[in-house]
């Protein structure tokens, strides 16, 4: 898979990088959010750990200010409500 800024000539090929980059992203997500209920699922310890290393996160997250940092940390914070 080339970048697209050295394809920047072929529409088709951008389009193509785009989604592959979709798919991975989505696929990555998935799995962390399958992860992290299963970790949840294992133990009272577990669930504290996994509930303070998310909260941890999104402190962090905001803390560094910038939009997409503040944008992730806005879609993370759902997830302690659940993991609460």
């Amino acid at each position: 898979m080339t970048h697209p800024l050295r394809q920047a000539a072929d529409p088709a090929a951008n389009a193509s990088w785009s989604v592959a980059v979709e798919v991975e992203l989505h696929a990555a997500m998935a799995l962390a959010r399958a992860s992290t209920h299963a970790l949840l699922q294992l133990s009272p310890l577990a669930h504290r750990e996994i509930t303070t290393a998310l909260s941890d996160e999104v402190s962090k997250l905001e803390r560094q200010g910038d939009p997409l940092s503040v944008a992730a940390a806005d879609a993370l914070r759902p997830y302690l409500a659940v993991a609460a």
